[in-house]
């Protein structure tokens, strides 16, 4: 069902293309061309010309009449006159309205690129490239231990960031966020179900307790080791490209 704002933004659409149509426009270049032609006319060859379309029309009908006497048509050149001027005075205007357009439409933009600005900024704060967090996807092998809390930029992310608070404006930026949130949640519940702490230790770990030490595992454990290996790499990965797009995007 059509919005109110969609057929708003219709009416102002049509409104713009045929009460101010460009100078390129057909209409407004005939609009001028008549003008011009009216004022390049010299008023003798219009007289002329008159006459001779009488003339003709007495000589094949048989039946003559005559016409009032032609005077001199100055009010052409008044008419000519106008239309030129008024064609360049509406493009003129047209030019304007265009412009003051595309000056809003640029403020816009500036306010919407700063509100991105100031939550990406956030991003890297809660997020960052050189945090444990970020090490863990990209360097680390699960068929080791590893911190349990080197996973915690990560939580933060998962748990703060899939909000209306944290949607980015630029449509672009915000798939990618959604798609790093997506991957970072399926990551650590993928985690959470494969692994288990050590003893009482710090420390966390993929293999069992009666696997471990011993490299011989069997299969069970060798895929689950290399499945959180893979969804481990396709977050870093997505971490990344996130940032860059961003970077690009709002130009910091």
């Amino acid at each position: 069902m059509t919005s109110r704002n969609e057929i708003k933004k219709l009416i102002i659409t049509f409104l713009r293309k045929w009460l101010f149509p460009d100078f390129t426009n057909k209409v407004t270049w005939a609009v001028v061309t008549v003008g011009c032609a009216i004022l390049v006319t010299p008023t003798p060859f219009k007289l002329i010309f008159y006459n001779w379309l009488v003339d003709s029309f007495n000589l094949n009908s048989g039946n003559h009449f005559t016409l009032a006497e032609l005077t001199a048509d100055s009010a052409d050149y008044v008419w000519g006159g106008v239309l030129v001027v008024g064609a360049l005075f509406h493009n003129i205007g047209y030019r304007y309205f265009l412009h003051a357009a595309a000056v809003a439409e640029e403020r816009k933009l500036d306010r919407q690129r700063y509100a991105d600005l100031v939550l990406f900024n956030e991003f890297k704060s809660a997020f960052p490239s050189n945090s444990a967090s970020v090490r863990l996807l990209e360097e680390h092998d699960f068929g080791n231990s590893y911190p349990g809390d080197s996973t915690s930029h990560i939580e933060r992310f998962v748990v703060d960031w899939n909000n209306a608070e944290h949607q980015f404006l630029d449509s672009a930026i915000e798939k990618k966020r959604q798609e790093l949130w997506a991957c970072c949640n399926n990551f650590l519940n993928t985690l959470a179900s494969h692994s288990g702490p050590i003893t009482a230790s710090p420390f966390f770990s993929a293999i069992p307790d009666m696997y471990r030490g011993d490299w011989d595992w069997p299969d069970f454990v060798s895929e689950r080791v290399k499945e959180l290996n893979t969804k481990a790499s396709e977050c870093f990965t997505c971490h990344q490209e996130f940032i860059a797009l961003s970077k690009n995007r709002l130009k910091c």
